[in-house]
């Protein structure tokens, strides 16, 4: 820090009262920042000199220190991995990798407060940067070149805001990279899911009723989805819900309560790819194959009753490389719709 960075004794106000006009232009990286001359103003002090007596400004470093810490949440970042897409079997990038960054308040109010002191109308924060785990120079080593799995339904007969939102919420999953063994969650890569993140109010099944909420639909990007891994964690619908025939294979997710959870357990990065074409949402799963070969049933329905309560099941087999089998059984219970009557508006 500079000897004169806390409180500043020298002949001060010839030099700083120019800026009160001018203000102070402050950059970082693509970043701009203007520091008013009305909040230079605020940083400084009248004092009279001890000795001549004379009048001058001094500057206050804990008023600088509180305004590069009122920034810093508009500074920070934290690191964003590239996503890529394929085309004609080989990856292209389409979101590239964006490095994080950290306000180091100190350092970068040292340097506005050095800027002042001379007279500079410009100042430089300072940061700490940190790198993304997936570049594009590191997904060259990872060996993804195999569509692995794939999954696709069809949302025919939806409505507008049913269709806005399946659309919104599969680009959050597009280019999306897992390394080997690490846990997928949907809500987790789905996010906020509100009106200024582009979501339209369809039907949901929330409380044993159906309502309208911000998001209804997304559920047909989670049930396409569910496919090829070991599953985690899945919830059938409360009801047989008609964008999802052949009943027994959806997965519902609802933020901060139902989640849909898989694992990466092959050695390789894998990325999913979505798209969504006419009335139909696919999920591409592109990796490395490791020899695995999966097989899947159809869904079997039984116990079928005249309310439109049933049962549904199917099978999963995985035969790996080393000829290990697994079998696994995915069950589903749906309960009638007419448990779950739609909620009106009282002021209609």
């Amino acid at each position: 820090m500079p000897e004169n960075a806390k409180i500043t004794t020298q002949k001060l106000e010839n030099k700083i009262t120019p800026l009160f006009n001018t203000g102070l232009t402050i950059s970082i990286q693509d970043k701009i920042i203007k520091l008013k001359g009305s909040e230079i103003k605020d940083f400084t002090e009248k004092y009279s000199r001890n000795y001549s007596g004379l009048s001058d400004v001094r500057i206050k470093h804990t008023l600088v220190l509180d305004y590069v810490q009122s920034i810093a949440p508009n500074i920070n970042r934290e690191p964003t991995d590239a996503r890529f897409q394929f085309k004609d079997g080989r990856a292209v990038i389409f979101s590239p990798a964006i490095s994080g960054r950290v306000l180091d308040i100190e350092a970068s109010a040292d340097n506005i407060q050095s800027a002042l002191l001379s007279g500079d109308i410009t100042a430089s924060l300072s940061i700490t940067e940190t790198e993304p785990e997936i570049t594009l120079d590191k997904v060259n080593a990872l060996g993804i070149d195999t569509l692995i799995g794939y999954g696709e339904s069809n949302f025919s007969g939806s409505s507008a805001a049913r269709i806005q939102n399946i659309k919104v919420s599969s680009r959050r999953f597009n280019g999306l990279i897992l390394k080997p063994e690490e846990e997928f969650s949907f809500n987790a890569i789905l996010g906020s899911v509100e009106a200024e993140d582009g979501y339209a109010e369809e039907k949901v099944i929330k409380d044993k009723k159906l309502q309208y909420e911000l998001g209804g639909g997304i559920c047909q990007v989670s049930t396409t989805l569910f496919r090829g891994f070991p599953i985690l964690e899945r919830k059938p619908h409360a009801f047989p819900v008609q964008y999802y025939n052949p009943q027994g294979f959806d997965a519902t997710i609802y933020p901060g309560i139902t989640d849909l959870k898989f694992m990466n357990n092959s050695d390789r990065h894998i990325v999913l790819q979505t798209k969504t074409i006419g009335t139909k949402i696919s999920f591409e799963i592109y990796g490395h194959d490791d020899g695995r070969k999966v097989s899947v049933t159809a869904p079997i329905q039984y116990d079928i009753q005249p309310d439109g309560s049933m049962k549904a099941y199917f099978t999963r087999e995985t035969v790996y490389a080393d000829g290990t089998i697994k079998n696994e059984r995915f069950d589903s219970n749906y309960r009638s719709p007419s448990l779950y009557p739609l909620e009106k508006n009282p002021l209609e």
